[in-house]
C-alpha cells in the first residue's frame, strides 16, 4: 500500500514539475477565477499523469510482447520437443520440434489423443506411465516408440510431470477448479539405442572370440584397465573375472604384472598407435611358478578421437628352447 502511494506522490510530482515549467498566470483575477484556475491546474496535472501512465503501459507491453516472441522462439526451436497433455491424454501444445519428429504439421496434432502416435506394441507402457504421472507430483521417465507420419518409428525418451492449472472458470462460478495437465520433453534417443545395441553385439562377439582361443588374451581400455580376458588368461594364471574385469593390469595378481619396462612399452601403444611385439618377461608367479612370457599388444576399436583400446597376447615359452 505505502509503495502505491509512494509511486502515486512521485507520479504527481513529476507531472507538477512539468507544468510548473509553463504555468499559466492570472492578471487581475476576477471573483471565482481564482477556483477555476486551481481546478484547470488540477485537471493538467491528472492529464498529464494519465498520459505519463499510458507511456509506461505502452513500454510495459513492447517489453512484455518482446519477452513473449523470445519465449516463443525458445519453446518453438529448442532441440527437444514440448508438449502439453490433458488430464484426457489429448495434446494442448507442442513445440514446432516435436511436431516436426512426428513429421506432421502442429495444427494437425492440437486436440488429437498422443496415444495414437505411440507405437501399438508400446501403448500398455505408456499408459502406465501416464497414470503413474497423473497420480504423483514427481517426475516420471519412460521410453517409448513413436510413429511417424511415413509410418516410420524412432525410440523418444519421455520426461513427464504434472502440473495443476487454474481452470478458467464461467462468471457463474465462485470457486474456480484446480485441473491437472501433464507436461513432457521428448528426446530422440534412437541414435544412442542403436549405439548401445551395436556396443552390446560388439561385446557379445568379443566375448566369443575370447572364449574360443587358447591363448592368454586382455582387452584393455586407454586407462589400461581389463575390459575382458580370455577363457585361458583365467585358466593359466590361477585367477577368476573378479580379480580381473576392471581392474588395472598392474595390480591384477599382487601387481605381478607392474614392471617399469612394460609401463613404458603399454604407455606408447595408445598416444602413439605403436605396437608391442615379442617383448619378453620373466617372473615368478604365486600360483604356478616362474614364467618365461612373450607379450604382443595392438591398438584396436578405431580412429583416433574414437573408443580405442588394446589386445594384448600372452604367449607362455617357459621350457622352449
Amino acid at each position: 500500500m505505502n509503495d502505491k502511494k509512494t509511486d502515486k506522490d512521485a507520479l504527481r510530482t513529476e507531472a507538477e514539475a512539468k507544468i510548473a515549467r509553463d504555468p499559466i498566470a492570472l492578471v487581475n483575477p476576477l471573483p471565482g477565477e481564482e477556483l477555476l484556475h486551481k481546478l484547470l491546474h488540477e485537471l493538467q496535472v491528472h492529464q498529464i499523469e494519465l498520459k505519463m501512465q499510458n507511456d509506461e503501459l505502452r513500454r510495459a507491453q513492447i517489453a512484455m510482447e518482446e519477452s513473449r516472441d523470445r519465449y516463443v522462439d525458445l519453446y518453438d526451436f529448442a532441440p527437444i520437443g514440448y508438449l502439453t497433455l490433458s488430464r484426457e491424454g489429448m495434446i494442448s501444445e507442442i513445440n514446432l520440434t516435436a511436431a516436426d519428429m512426428l513429421g506432421i504439421v502442429r495444427k494437425q496434432l492440437v486436440s488429437h489423443r498422443f496415444s495414437q502416435f505411440v507405437v501399438q506394441e508400446d501403448r500398455e507402457r505408456w499408459d502406465r506411465h501416464f497414470m503413474n504421472v497423473m497420480q504423483h507430483s514427481q517426475r516420471q521417465r519412460c521410453e517409448v516408440s513413436l510413429l511417424r507420419a511415413d509410418g516410420s518409428s524412432f525410440i523418444v525418451q519421455m520426461d513427464s510431470v504434472n502440473c495443476s492449472e487454474l481452470e478458467k472458470s464461467s462468471l457463474l462460478d465462485t470457486q474456480p477448479s484446480w485441473v491437472s495437465v501433464v507436461r513432457i520433453a521428448l528426446s530422440d534417443i534412437s541414435d544412442r539405442m542403436q549405439f548401445e545395441t551395436a556396443l552390446s553385439n560388439a561385446r557379445g562377439l568379443t566375448e566369443s572370440i575370447l572364449g574360443s582361443v587358447h591363448e592368454p588374451l586382455l582387452v584393455l581400455d586407454s586407462a589400461l584397465k581389463v575390459v575382458s580376458a580370455s577363457l585361458a588368461f583365467y585358466e593359466h594364471f590361477g585367477v577368476t573375472p573378479e580379480e580381473t574385469v576392471g581392474h588395472q593390469i598392474y595390480e591384477l595378481g599382487q601387481h605381478q604384472w607392474d614392471i617399469p619396462r612394460l609401463r613404458e612399452l603399454l604407455g606408447t601403444i595408445l598416444p602413439y598407435g605403436q605396437f608391442l611385439d615379442g617383448f619378453a618377461i620373466e617372473h615368478d608367479f604365486p600360483d604356478i611358478g616362474k614364467r618365461k612370457l612373450l607379450l604382443n599388444a595392438r591398438r584396436i576399436g578405431g580412429k583416433a578421437g574414437a573408443t580405442q583400446a588394446i589386445l594384448l597376447a600372452i604367449n607362455d615359452v617357459t621350457g622352449r628352447v
